[in-house]
This record gives structure tokens, C-alpha cells and sequence, in this order.
């Protein structure tokens, strides 16, 4: 076999992480493998050429940490790195507590741009003792996959293909001798338990135990990848709207799955969405959308939930989005004259452009960025219309001119099957009596034979 450092150098070059002169920045605990990983990179990479830190965070959960701290200063003193330290302010009260706290402080690095590149030394132990633990909570295929070797904000593993052993004969072999943390043997913590007991029981029963779990984490990772290529274009078929916090799906199509694709689809965008469903989230989504009726809701999981608009089902994932009448009708925009001009509004998370102003041969007289692109307008005689006017968003108890006189705009929507979460969307023109004279997505022509006629166009911006 290859020395580790040469199988190192080859693997960080197929991976293609870091150009030479990057700012690649240890986490270092003080213990064996991080001491082991800055090393390697301070003294045996020289040909990556890169730039090497180290960064430390103090828990502060033991009485010995602050001279961990200061132990490790001297060190990276001594092997001529720079070193980012950070102490918490309150002391963790639990492994994952501290864990987030000390992520927050490394991905801060990466973010304000101390760093390029941030590198933890997780290696092949730690991916076996991740998938066992994923295991004994029941995780799905994505869980199988274990540690990624790399992660936003450009967080690399490059000691994960790697055994502890090899590890610990590089640190024999040049004498590195790290800090002690006895939480580390410690039988209290579970992680602990699953290295000293489990694992070694493991390979009693199993010999080649730790390869074979390594071995299911690269199948679940191919059979992930797989899945996420087969369901792109399905994934395209199925959604019809996909905004930050929400995603509607078409529901004759998703009824018509197998229950596990249609599970599997739920899943993925639920996922999109920063959401995790479990497998009774999931199943009692799935059933919803085949059963459900239209104007009714499932929650899912905590904010997420599905609402069934005739034909689509809407997945949602913040409150803010859900379909309430306090949502509706925000600010509008005044139109106080016919003489020209233009404005924004906003409505259920989306922005809109809209200018006004006289018409002549079908084009408003306005220059502007408005007039580039498609968009939806009306026209009508000045003299019809009661103003000021007002461009809003519906509100309950509207009504609308139509050729036989007025309806209820929820009445038309009914009428029109317009799901509910997109009729918040829709800007609606308001004359003073408060009556609706015209609903976007639906041209007014007024009156052909005038030359001379008003004319509003409605641009969809983006998201607000």
C-alpha cells in the first residue's frame, strides 16, 4: 500500500478542493487527528502549496479546556501557523449544543473570509460510527451515506477515506503527541459506547465489520445519486410553482405514482424546501393528496403542511405562507389621476411593476424598464373610470365588473378554479366606490373605437 501521504496528495488532487495560495484553515481540537491533519499539510503538502491556519474553539464544559486553548496557541506557534481561537460565551449544556456552537464559529470563518477553506479531520472510524448510530434511529437512504467529504460553506473531509490506524502510525511515526480529553473514553457519552463496546463486538461476530458498513455508506451514496438523476425530469413534470417557501404540485399526477415515488417526490420537495418528513409525514402526505378534498389541509411536519387546491397541492414550510384571510389584501398602490406614472407593490411574496398612463396604437406612452418583457395590462376610457384607484391584492367581500354586471371575486375564482394561494398573488385594480374593475391575468380592452384610451400594465418582478 501507499504511505498515507502519498494517497493524501492523490486524493485532494482527484477531489480538485483548493488552488495553491487558498487560506485552508484546521479545526483543531488538540487532539490526535486534527493534530495529525495540520501537520500533514504544514509539513509533508508543501507541493499543494497552499496557505495553512488553524482555528480552536473552547466549549468551556471541563476545567482543563482553557489550557487546552493556550497549549494549542504554543504549538501552532512552534509549526509557524497562524490560529483563530473562540471561547463560548455560555457553557453547552449537551454534545450537540456544543457542536453547533463550535460549526457556528468555523463556518463564521468561511463567511466573513478569514478562511477559503475550512478542513476537519473526520476519518473512517468516525463514518462508521456515523452510519451505526443512523442506523439505531432508523435514518433513511440519504442517512446511509454518513459524513459527506465536504459540505457548504466549503467545509472539506480529507481524511475520510482514511483509518484511525493509519492515523495513529503517522502520529507515531513523527512523534506528535496531543492533548488528553478524557470525555473522549468516557463511558457517559454514546459515541463512546459504540466505539469501545459496539464496535469491537461487531467485529467479534463479523470480521471485516467496520469495511462492510463503510462499504453500505458508498452503496447508499451511489444509490442516492442514482435517485436524485432518475427523479429530476419527474420532479420537473410534477411541480407547477416552486416559490421560497412553498412548491405546488400538479395532484392527478402525484395520485397516479406508486406510493413510493410519490413518497420519494414528497420527500425530495420537502427537502427543498428545509425540510426533513418522516416516514408517517410522508405516508400521511401521500394519502392526503389521493384522498383529500379540495379547500383542505394536512400538517405534515411541524410548519410544513399540504393544502389541496382543486387540481394542485401545495406544500408549504413557513407560516407565513399559510392560506389565511389575514395574509391578503396588503398595501396597494395609489393611482390618484390618469396623468402617467409607475410604481411597486408587493403581494404574498412576490413584487410587482406597474406604470400607467394614456394609450395610443396599443402601447402606454411611458418609457421605462416595465415596458421590456411580458406582462399583463388593460385598457379602458378615462372617462369610465372613478378615481383615485388603487392596485392591491384581494381582499374578502370584493366584487367585480363583469359583462352582467357585478359578481363576487371569490365567486368568479370558484368559477375559474384559481387556487387559493395564488388568488393573494393576483394585483387587482380598485376604483373609489371600492369596486374591483379589473383582475390581472384577465385583459380589458375598453372600447376599440376610442384612439385615445388609459392603460395599466402589471410586470411580475421576483420575489420580495
Amino acid at each position: 500500500m501507499k504511505p498515507l501521504v502519498q494517497r493524501f496528495l492523490e486524493h485532494w488532487r482527484s477531489q480538485g478542493w483548493a488552488r495553491p495560495g487558498a487560506r485552508a484553515t484546521v479545526a483543531c481540537s488538540g487532539g490526535l487527528d486534527s493534530l495529525v491533519l495540520l501537520h500533514l499539510l504544514r509539513f509533508q503538502a508543501g507541493e499543494l502549496a497552499l496557505d495553512v491556519a488553524a482555528a480552536h474553539f473552547d466549549h468551556a464544559m471541563r476545567p482543563g479546556s482553557a489550557a487546552d486553548a493556550r497549549w494549542l496557541s504554543g504549538l501552532a506557534g512552534a509549526w509557524g501557523v497562524s490560529i483563530q481561537r473562540a471561547r463560548a460565551e455560555k457553557i453547552p449544556v449537551s454534545e450537540s449544543e456544543a457542536r453547533a456552537l463550535r460549526y457556528r464559529f468555523l463556518e463564521s470563518l468561511v463567511v466573513n473570509g478569514m478562511a477559503d477553506c475550512l478542513l476537519t479531520a473526520h476519518h473512517a472510524d468516525d463514518q462508521v460510527e456515523t452510519v451505526l448510530f443512523r442506523i439505531a434511529r432508523g435514518t433513511g437512504v440519504r442517512g446511509l451515506r454518513g459524513i459527506p467529504l465536504e459540505r457548504e460553506p466549503r467545509i472539506l473531509r480529507p481524511l475520510l477515506p482514511f483509518a484511525r490506524a493509519e492515523i495513529e502510525d503517522y502520529a507515531r511515526t513523527f512523534r506528535i503527541r496531543p492533548r488528553v480529553d478524557p470525555t473522549n473514553v468516557s463511558p457517559r457519552f454514546a459515541r463512546n459506547r459504540v466505539r469501545h463496546r459496539l464496535l469491537p463486538l461487531l467485529e467479534e461476530i463479523h470480521p471485516g465489520a467496520r469495511e462492510a458498513v463503510l462499504r453500505l455508506a458508498r452503496n447508499a451514496k451511489r444509490a442516492t445519486e442514482a435517485l436524485d438523476a432518475l427523479s429530476a425530469d419527474l420532479l420537473k413534470e410534477m411541480i407547477k410553482e416552486d416559490g421560497e417557501y412553498f412548491t405546488v404540485l400538479d395532484r392527478e399526477s402525484m395520485a397516479s405514482l406508486s406510493e413510493a415515488v410519490a413518497g420519494e417526490v414528497l420527500r425530495r420537495v420537502a427537502e427543498g424546501l428545509g425540510v426533513t418528513l418522516s416516514e408517517t409525514g410522508t405516508a400521511s402526505g401521500v394519502e392526503f393528496i389521493r384522498s383529500g378534498r379540495s379547500g383542505g389541509h394536512v400538517v405534515v411536519s411541524g410548519p410544513t403542511r399540504l393544502d389541496i387546491e382543486f387540481d394542485q397541492v401545495r406544500v408549504s414550510s413557513s407560516p407565513g405562507e399559510r392560506l389565511d384571510a389575514r395574509s391578503v389584501g396588503e398595501k396597494g398602490l395609489d393611482i390618484r389621476a390618469p396623468d402617467p406614472g409607475e410604481g411597486e407593490i408587493e403581494l404574498g411574496g412576490d413584487r410587482f411593476g406597474i406604470r400607467w398612463g394614456s394609450s395610443r396604437g396599443g402601447s402606454a406612452n411611458l418609457d421605462g424598464s416595465l415596458a421590456r418583457g411580458d406582462c399583463e395590462w388593460a385598457e379602458f376610457r378615462a372617462q369610465d373610470l372613478s378615481f383615485p384607484l388603487e392596485v392591491r391584492g384581494w381582499r374578502p367581500g370584493d366584487r367585480i365588473r363583469v359583462p352582467a354586471g357585478r359578481t363576487k371575486l371569490k365567486k368568479l375564482f370558484n368559477e375559474e378554479r384559481v387556487p387559493r394561494s395564488k388568488r393573494r398573488r393576483l394585483p387587482v385594480l380598485v376604483d373609489s366606490e371600492g369596486l374591483v374593475v379589473w383582475l390581472s391575468g384577465r385583459p380589458h380592452d375598453g372600447d376599440r373605437a376610442e384612439s385615445d384610451r388609459w392603460r395599466i400594465e402589471v410586470r411580475k418582478l421576483g420575489n420580495a
